[in-house]
């Protein structure tokens, strides 16, 4: 039976916490991304999933969503226009390996999902139960982003960064909207959530969105995160990846703009 909330690392076997999932139980029960596609991630505890929200259409966030779906018959909800996307995945394929090289192999390719979506634009509440669950907009990262804020939990999917051994990463991959990643950070901020699920990291005391902000525009991003092994060789592939990022989006703004 599910009661709670659950942070599931939902990552691959050389590195399950490169990802996590989030589900929060209800009368209805949700589930926040989908891991990628060569997921560990253990949901046997779920009787069962009413809707799976995807915060954005990258590999790592919709890898394992067609295996959910056909076991829970989930709907799926998404930005408005982008389910197409995920009724045939070759896009999310290609560019995985454009932008991840050999990190998109070990995450595996995304399978197409046949599922009911549910498509949106911000600003739509879903009542659970006795949680209500509110959708943003939340462009930046991608332009599609959105996350969810439910019982004063926001789950900011890659909006808001990520963190790892107490330490804020950017989440930052090419191409990026600086301005508006800041401005979608800034919003959730101002939500004052009690705790953030950051996809990368789980979940976290709300300080963070703060260092993270300070750390975009500082330009003080290049961090050392030691969790040793291949999870850190992973890691340490996936923040150049976000470096590279950064430095292609300050080449457009000005000191102070942002």
């Amino acid at each position: 039976m599910c009661s709670g909330i659950h942070a599931i690392p939902s990552g691959p076997g050389e590195f399950p916490e490169a990802v996590y999932s989030f589900v929060i139980c209800d009368k209805m029960n949700v589930m926040i991304d989908a891991g990628v596609a060569n997921s560990v991630m253990d949901v046997g505890f779920l009787d069962k999933l009413d809707y799976v929200v995807i915060t954005h259409l990258h590999v790592d966030h919709v890898g394992a969503l067609s295996e959910i779906v056909q076991r829970y018959k989930s709907k799926v909800i998404v930005y408005e226009g982008y389910s197409k996307h995920l009724r045939d995945p070759s896009k999310i394929n290609k560019d995985a390996k454009l932008v991840l090289g050999e990190v998109a192999e070990i995450y595996g390719e995304v399978p197409p999902v046949d599922a009911t979506f549910i498509e949106v634009k911000g600003g739509e509440e879903i009542n659970l139960g006795e949680k209500i669950m509110k959708i943003y907009h939340t462009p930046g990262h991608a332009r599609h982003h959105i996350s969810v804020f439910a019982d004063q939990i926001l789950y900011a999917g890659d909006s808001a960064g990520g963190r790892y051994n107490g330490i804020p990463i950017p989440t930052t991959p090419p191409p990026l909207d600086l301005k508006k990643y800041v401005e979608s950070l800034r919003f959730q901020m101002s939500l004052a959530p009690k705790a953030v699920g950051l996809a990368h990291g789980g979940l976290v005391h709300p300080s963070h969105m703060q260092e993270h902000l300070e750390q975009i525009i500082s330009r003080k991003y290049r961090v050392t995160v030691d969790i040793g092994g291949g999870a850190e060789e992973i890691l340490n592939k996936h923040l150049e990846v976000n470096y590279r990022g950064l430095e292609e989006a300050y080449s457009s703004v000005k000191n102070g703009e942002i």
